[in-house]
């Protein structure tokens, strides 16, 4: 008896999981639809989108800070860092700029004076 017992709560336990599983991926699909309409209509990008290249930038960002590091060539030549070229490397690189701003205009509302009536 306890091998079907065991058996019965071994299956329910899958299934919650399966149906737990499936729950979450169609919220998921629903999401992405509804983030990809909203962003054909007001033209605003998902936070998704809105993360996924500020992290890219930030990694070309730090790329790039290593590489003028290592090929800085020798620390000796010109004193223990020189801040010129740390700077006058970082000016050149192009840099990606992400802005997110919206711009609303707000009308004032004319109001319509109470009966007193």
């Amino acid at each position: 008896m306890a091998f079907f017992t065991r058996l019965l709560f071994t299956l329910l336990g899958m299934a919650f999981a399966l149906l737990f599983t499936l729950g979450v991926l169609c919220w998921l699909v629903l999401y992405v639809a509804f983030a990809s309409v909203r962003w054909l209509v007001t033209g605003q990008k998902p936070q998704v989108v809105m993360m996924w290249q500020q992290i890219q930038a930030f990694r070309k960002n730090m790329q790039s800070g290593q590489r003028d590091r290592w090929s800085g060539g020798s620390r000796s030549s010109e004193g223990p860092w020189p801040e010129e070229r740390g700077h006058a490397s970082r000016s050149n690189a192009k840099s990606d700029v992400i802005e997110d701003v919206v711009v609303r205009e707000v009308h004032d509302q004319p109001r319509i004076p109470k009966d007193g009536s």
